[in-house]
């Protein structure tokens, strides 16, 4: 092998052309990272030129003085024990389904197999890319890249890698897709039409209460005080595939709530109180005295809006109809917000509140009235009026 030129500067590590072999002529750079069994550990880089292997020696020293240690561990494999390792601390088991399931269906196909050290913001966007070949929606684009982020954020301060190439990657566009929901009148119609106690009570906890289908269906008659009339949420029902029905604590820490009961609601719990006779722990049991499936429960809800002869909206969208109604009754967002136990107002505000085609109406009514539109449009434009009034 052909030694570099000039003495070597101590520390700096052993530089050499290669003479023989398929890299012949190229230079290689040795840095010692380590000792183990008593034998120096040497990393190596190579490049054509002694210049090119002197800056990458450089790199390479600069980068363990900082404690990263780019190896060749593929992605897929940091996924896997980012996932089995390190999530299962912090995550609640629902969300770790949903990030190994999006890790495995869109993530591991196309980039899997890079190592960790060859990662660039062109992988991420592959991966963008195919996703959209899979006409996938914009949101689900989103939440994969923002998964996929805060992994390779992990393995960048572990040292595995020097950059994150999902914070160098514009992340995509998050759409706007408001749930639909019922009106007011629509919502007295499916309460008026509950075929049973514990299908009134259920809707109440959906449409009045504005309660996520998790949290009702956890919720024992241990929640419900009837002395002090007060309905508390602090637990969740969700199934993971796998593991069946599992009870959590709910989506956020200001999920946990209490509620006050308005007589009427307290009502409609005491009757079916009475009905079920404390057959179950829970307000409303499955058919194995745990809570009821979220299928059984959604098909439920399908038959109360059919029953009513109302259009079909998703159980979520009972949520955004409590929310929309008490917002037509002038609550203020605050008090709405913390009802639907809701951290910020801006999420009750954007995700929940819309207003239905009455409500508009008699928005604009008021408005109307309020800057005299109807008498002035008379005066100034009675002859156009009368001509477009139908025969």
């Amino acid at each position: 092998m052909a030694k570099r030129s000039g003495r070597r500067i101590r520390g700096e590590g052993s530089i050499f052309q290669i003479e023989t072999g398929l890299k012949k002529g190229q230079w290689c750079g040795q840095v010692t990272t380590g000792y183990k069994d008593n034998k120096r550990v040497r990393k190596s880089v190579f490049a054509p030129t002694e210049t090119a292997c002197l800056k990458k020696v450089n790199d390479l020293k600069q980068d363990l003085a900082r404690g990263i240690m780019t190896d060749n561990t593929s992605l897929s494999d940091w996924i896997e024990y980012w996932l089995s390792e390190i999530c299962p601390h912090r995550l609640s088991p629902k969300t770790l389904y949903e990030y190994r399931n999006k890790m495995r269906l869109y993530v591991v196909p196309v980039i899997g197999r890079t190592s960790l050290r060859r990662l660039t913001p062109n992988h991420i966007r592959d991966v963008h890319k195919e996703m959209r070949n899979k006409n996938l929606s914009e949101n689900t684009i989103l939440q994969t890249h923002r998964i996929l982020s805060r992994c390779l954020k992990v393995a960048e301060r572990e040292g595995k890698m020097k950059h994150n190439p999902a914070s160098l990657t514009d992340a995509p566009s998050r759409q706007m897709n408001p749930t639909p929901i019922l009106s007011v009148d629509q919502a007295r119609k499916v309460l008026a039409n509950a075929s049973d106690e514990r299908e009134f009570a259920r809707l109440t906890c959906a449409l009045v209460l504005g309660i996520r289908q998790g949290e009702a269906l956890a919720l024992t008659w241990d929640d419900v005080d009837f002395t002090n009339a007060t309905l508390r949420v602090d637990e969740s029902v969700s199934r993971i595939p796998g593991s069946g029905l599992v009870t959590k604590d709910p989506k956020t820490r200001s999920s946990k709530r209490t509620l006050p009961l308005p007589g009427p609601t307290l009502a409609v719990f005491k009757a079916w109180y009475a009905k079920s006779a404390g057959n179950s722990p829970y307000v409303f049991p499955g058919q194995h005295s745990g809570p009821e499936g979220q299928k059984r429960d959604w098909k439920m809800w399908r038959d109360s809006l059919k029953r009513a002869g109302v259009p079909h909206v998703p159980l979520h969208g009972a949520r955004g109809t409590a929310a929309s109604t008490m917002l037509a009754m002038k609550i203020p967002e605050r008090v709405i917000a913390d009802i639907l136990g809701h951290a910020r107002v801006d999420i009750t505000m954007t995700h929940y509140l819309h207003s239905d085609d009455q409500q508009r109406l008699t928005a604009l009514d008021e408005l109307d009235s309020e800057f005299w539109i109807a008498p002035l449009a008379v005066d100034r434009f009675s002859e156009m009026i009368t001509v477009s009034e139908p025969s």
